[in-house]
């Protein structure tokens, strides 16, 4: 039991004290652990008091304390974390770096924000609070990720006894309008594409055309490397028929020949099949290739490795700046430093103003877009679009050729009476 109160403090709420500091009456308050907070001069005694009270009530209520010392699993989120972390983690063990990037992000919000409260006592009105306080101004897809991370995070509460239920999955999927889900997507044409490659610095225009000719994002765009190219001795000549590669006669143009393969492993759905595509070194890639290592002030030759392993790079004056942990090489470049330097060019060649909200108009992910729309037209199969991009089925190869072609074109009909 603790000392008796001074008789100055015996009508103080519980943990308020003064004393003499200073030549002035001083007030503090000592928490449970004996840290004292001073009030700083000129606040009045009464609103000191009731402050006190307020936060006692909250903070040091007898029954609430006990309510939480009686359940051993009804315990602050930030005591728990480093376990539920790790299951985590072992989960999101093989996703793509990118994913894991995105997840450590949402995790650090998550504890900044959930860190002092009882676990059985998050309710539904607390992660509206959290998805107000970093995801207000979100759209409904980012909006519905971050939910579908607080249930997967709440879900391993649950499953380890620390919360009675996942109240995330109360928590609504908003899904598009009827009317931005009809709205054709706006893409790139190839006019526009063609002015921005003329105007393009060399890293810029190497990704635009490798882009181009694979079908591929720029997530694979910025990692592939010289090593990825497998040379055939000699250029070949693909025959459909057999499917297999022939020698081109001397009357062959150098368009349909073939210098050999590009393989390409894409990052986001990595785990299937479909994922790892070998594309045939056509000519046109053959020239961005050598381009690419002429840019760095060495002859190509093929089989040998350039300087700077990654076909899109960037020679830059200072080699340490904007370095990254990540990179293998100074030259290397980020995804998201490729996209901003496409939306720079297509805007400073004042294409696509006329869409007011930037994040509408057609960013480098549009190449990838007219790409499949273009090679799909040339193949006239599908099938063989769809293994090109790596897609793992023919809908969303469906989805990147909408919205290239104004009007429907149909056969001739003609009806008499």
């Amino acid at each position: 039991m603790g000392r008796k109160r001074k008789i100055e403090n015996t009508d103080l709420p519980l943990g308020l004290y003064s004393r003499p500091l200073r030549g002035q009456t001083r007030y503090f308050y000592r928490n449970s652990r004996g840290k004292d907070a001073y009030f700083p001069v000129g606040f009045k005694l009464s609103d000191i008091k009731q402050s006190v009270i307020d936060f006692n009530k909250e903070n040091r209520n007898s029954t609430v304390s006990l309510k939480h010392r009686v359940d051993n699993y009804n315990v602050r989120v930030y005591k728990v974390w480093p376990k539920i972390k790790q299951n985590l983690d072992e989960e999101n063990e093989g996703k793509s770096k990118s994913t894991l990037e995105t997840f450590e992000r949402d995790s650090a919000r998550f504890v900044a924000f959930f860190a002092d409260y009882y676990t059985k006592e998050i309710k539904l009105e607390d992660i509206n609070k959290y998805l107000d306080e970093y995801h207000a101004d979100a759209s409904f897809n980012v909006r519905n990720r971050k939910i579908h991370f607080l249930r997967t995070v709440f879900a391993e509460f649950t499953d380890l006894s620390y919360m009675e239920r996942n109240y995330a999955n109360d928590k609504k999927i908003k899904k598009k309008s009827k009317k931005a889900k009809s709205r054709t997507p706006i893409r790139i044409s190839k006019y526009a594409l063609m002015m921005m490659a003329d105007k393009a610095e060399p890293f810029l225009k190497t990704a635009i055309m490798l882009s181009l000719q694979t079908c591929h994002a720029v997530n694979e765009i910025v990692n592939l490397k010289y090593s990825d190219c497998h040379y055939f001795s000699s250029p070949k000549l693909y025959c459909t028929e057999t499917e297999t590669y022939l020698e081109p006669s001397e009357d062959t143009p150098q368009e349909f020949l073939v210098h050999g393969m590009m393989w390409i492993s894409r990052e986001k759905n990595q785990h299937t099949t479909a994922s790892r595509v070998e594309i045939p070194i056509t000519n046109e890639m053959m020239i961005t290739i050598e381009e690419s290592a002429q840019d760095l002030g060495e002859a190509f030759v093929k089989g040998r490795e350039p300087s700077c392993s990654y076909i899109v790079h960037r020679k830059k004056r200072y080699h340490k700046v904007n370095y990254s942990g990540d990179f293998n090489h100074p030259w290397q470049l980020k995804p998201s430093y490729l996209s901003k330097e496409f939306s720079k060019l297509r805007d400073s060649l004042q294409l696509y103003l006329g869409i007011e909200d930037r994040r509408e108009r057609p960013g480098f992910h549009g190449v990838r877009s007219l790409a499949i729309y273009l090679h799909d037209k040339q193949a006239g199969d599908e099938e063989i679009t769809m293994n090109r991009a790596a897609h793992s089925d023919l809908g969303m190869t469906q989805h990147y050729k909408e919205g290239h072609e104004k009007f429907k074109r149909v056969p001739p009909s003609t009806i008499t009476l």
